[in-house]
């Protein structure tokens, strides 16, 4: 009896054993990848290494995909939780797998028809009678839509099995293959090889892509899982999208990536032909829509690939339909009356359907909509008219292919000739430049038609009827490109930007004027500050060699006065001297200058007060190294910074100095920090680069260093920051312009 009890307790110990290891295996979900690693699965990458899985509580193994493991056989047989597919998941559904879609990567299927630019394949019907080489595996369920949706049967066609082989293509063995749109078109450019492409999406063939799914059981007996690991994996394609980069880097530390021959060029480049799939500034990531799913069934109902009765319920994925069975039990009972009343409205809608679908009221029901869309259309272009006319704007619009241009009333009125004076052509335009700009325009225009130039802006001078010269600012973005990239259609709009050009080349002549009046101001200054400095200097000998002792007590006050008006006359001239000593302008000269050199120039001219108060100056020049600008700036910017740090430093504290350079778009930023009084910038913000401006009590300085420092930095486009706090520390941001050049228009 003891030994039977035993055994049963041991079995019920072992059992217990295996259910917590089996729980704790179960722990762990596993996502079936369709392919190797790429950039493909850059979401789920990121999703785990920056930690969206494990936030939400869930561990996740990525499988890399291969030819042998598909994604829907490894979750229908439980060895993964979820699988990535192609829209073709409905067919399987509709055939009575279990499965459910919980969400659409791509908004526009990746799957094309691939071929070379030189054969010539540009359309579908280019390929009958060709050599096609197709995978269902590479969406060639959904490419035949394309050709019978243009009806061209597919046994026109000499379809192959597909060998995975780029080289078939190339060398002649098949006219086209089924591809990815962002992984076998970047092989061939690699190889320096052209391709041409078909797309379905320009043929009304708009399938998802990359579909994540389970089975219906995972998602209705563990919601909550589900929805937390959606959530995550979305949430990394918005990190990858935003971060693509450092996701590239990531994929290539992953096995077989290198070895592949896979550089992070190619994954970058991968990266910007799926974001044009995913759409994500436009589409939320992951988003479905159950009308478009219902237009993709009904695709393949006309292909025969299911039944004609096959329907969608349960196929969506929909984070309501996680509830219990109890609940969902009670919501049967609840809707009982509710169905009863749904059900003579379904009866009735299906017997509405078939009388609507009568070729007569499709018929009616295009030619009112043609219509009311060709009035939108008409008052769509009164509207533009409209607000073109009140804005005063032109527009061209140039139709590349079949050499015809386009301009619209005011463009012409614009430069004084009436509407029907003006023939729509090219030469019109170009018989109208200043002959000096004629050349340089035609260049710009040229190299963004040819992708040479993201955008064509251009300030130009055109003949007026009156034959005078008309200044016009021209623009234009995004022109239309077919599949190959060729420019096909471009329009933009021109502005009269002649009142603001004379208002520009005014106000041009008059800093002119105030530049050459403020060179004499200085010039007068210095010759005041050289005259006044002799006799000054007299003065001073004069009363060194007088008796102050000689003198009775009043004369002798006023003695020591004339020698404090003498001290301070002097000290005004000496700090006149520096400020103009100190002067830039924007032409100042120009030359490469070191960080690290000016500062150890400074340190070497100001070592005896470091040493002495025991500064500590540590600097990290790593991200801007140089710059092209005048020594002497650089020089002063260090000088004035690093001893007023050392000068306002704490009482019994040694100064601590670091100072650092980044890249800011036009600007080099240098910024320095301390460990310093700091200053009161509620009390004191707007005084900090004013002239003879002190902080501090018992502190010697004049109050000049700082004014002198944004005077020379501001003089070459530039300008300064301060951030500071009482008993903190205060730093300075620097921006230095890196080009400050005058624009020329």
């Amino acid at each position: 009896m003891w030994y039977i009890r035993n055994t049963l307790l041991l079995l019920l110990l072992t059992g217990c054993c295996i259910v917590q290891r089996a729980e704790a295996a179960n722990d762990t979900l596993h996502l079936q990848l369709k392919w190797w690693h790429q950039f493909q699965f850059a979401g789920y990458y990121a999703a785990q290494i920056k930690g969206f899985y494990s936030a939400e509580g869930l561990k996740v193994k990525l499988v890399p995909g291969d030819g042998n493991h598909d994604p829907l056989q490894e979750v229908l047989a439980g060895r993964a939780q979820f699988g990535i597919s192609g829209s073709d998941l409905m067919i399987q559904f509709a055939k009575g797998k279990p499965i459910v879609a919980l969400g659409a990567l791509f908004q526009h299927s990746p799957y094309i028809l691939i071929s070379l630019a030189s054969r010539g394949i540009r359309v579908p019907s280019d390929l009958v009678g060709k050599t096609l080489m197709v995978s269902e595996a590479q969406g060639w369920i959904e490419l035949q839509a394309v050709f019978l949706k243009e009806g061209i049967p597919i046994n026109s066609l000499h379809v192959v099995t597909h060998s995975w082989k780029n080289d078939d293509l190339i060398k002649g063995k098949v006219d086209a293959m089924t591809g990815y749109y962002s992984d076998e078109l970047n092989q061939l450019r690699k190889q320096g090889i052209k391709p041409s492409y078909i797309q379905p999406i320009n043929y009304g063939i708009d399938f998802y892509g990359d579909l994540l799914f389970s089975l219906q059981s995972t998602a209705e007996n563990n919601p909550e899982k589900t929805r937390k690991f959606v959530k995550a994996s979305f949430k990394g394609w918005d990190y990858a999208l935003d971060h693509p980069e450092e996701i590239a880097d990531y994929i290539l530390t992953l096995p077989g990536v290198k070895e592949r021959g896979v550089t992070k060029a190619e994954l970058l480049a991968e990266a910007e032909d799926m974001r044009k799939l995913i759409v994500p500034d436009i589409v939320e990531i992951g988003h479905m829509n159950e009308g478009r799913w219902n237009h993709i069934l009904d695709i393949y109902k006309s292909l025969k690939l299911v039944s004609p009765h096959a329907r969608l319920d349960g196929f969506v994925y929909s984070e309501s339909k996680g509830f219990s069975s109890d609940v969902i039990r009670m919501g049967i009972i609840l809707s009982v009356a509710v169905l009863l009343v749904l059900l003579i409205i379904i009866l009735y809608s299906i017997s509405l359907r078939a009388s609507v679908r009568k070729r007569t009221l499709q018929l009616e029901k295009e030619i009112e909509q043609r219509k009311r869309t060709q009035e939108q259309l008409r008052i769509s272009e009164e509207r533009l008219e409209m607000a073109t006319d009140a804005a005063e704007i032109g527009i061209w619009d140039w139709d590349i292919r079949n050499n015809t241009i386009y301009f619209n009333d005011m463009w012409k009125i614009m430069l004084g000739y009436d509407p029907g004076e003006l023939d729509n052509k090219w030469e019109t335009f170009t018989m109208l430049l200043h002959p000096d700009e004629r050349k340089a325009i035609e260049k710009q225009y040229n190299d963004y038609v040819t992708r040479k130039a993201s955008s064509y802006q251009v300030m130009m001078r055109m003949k007026t009827r009156e034959n005078k010269w008309k200044w016009i600012l021209s623009i234009s973005k995004s022109p239309l490109r077919d599949e190959q990239g060729e420019t096909i259609r471009a329009a933009g709009i021109h502005i009269d930007m002649d009142d603001i050009k004379q208002k520009e080349m005014e106000l041009q002549e008059l800093t002119e004027e105030l530049m050459i009046s403020n060179k004499e101001l200085q010039q007068f200054a210095y010759i005041t500050s050289h005259n006044l400095r002799a006799p000054v200097a007299n003065l001073r000998s004069l009363t060194w060699l007088f008796n102050k002792e000689e003198l009775a007590g009043r004369n002798k006050d006023i003695f020591d006065k004339i020698n404090l008006s003498i001290d301070k006359l002097s000290s005004t001239l000496e700090d006149l001297n520096e400020i103009l000593s100190s002067r830039v302008h924007k032409t100042e000269l120009r030359e490469p200058v070191s960080f690290e050199k000016e500062l150890t120039d400074v340190m070497h001219s100001i070592s005896e007060e470091i040493m002495e108060k025991e500064a500590a100056i540590t600097y990290d020049f790593s991200k801007a190294k140089d710059i092209c600008y005048p020594g002497k700036v650089i020089h002063s910017v260090f000088l004035n910074t690093i001893t007023n740090a050392i000068k306002y430093r704490k009482e019994h504290e040694r100064p601590v100095i670091h100072i650092t350079t980044q890249e800011d778009g036009e600007f080099v930023v240098l910024t320095i920090t301390d460990n310093g009084k700091g200053i009161d910038m509620g009390k004191y913000g707007n005084k900090i680069f004013g002239l003879y401006q002190r902080f501090h009590e018992n502190t010697e300085g004049k109050g000049l260093g700082l004014y002198i420092v944004k005077s020379q930095v501001e003089a070459l486009g530039g300008k300064i920051a301060v951030e500071s706090m009482v008993n903190r520390g205060t730093a300075f941001q620097v921006f230095l312009k890196k080009n400050t050049m005058p624009y020329d228009a």
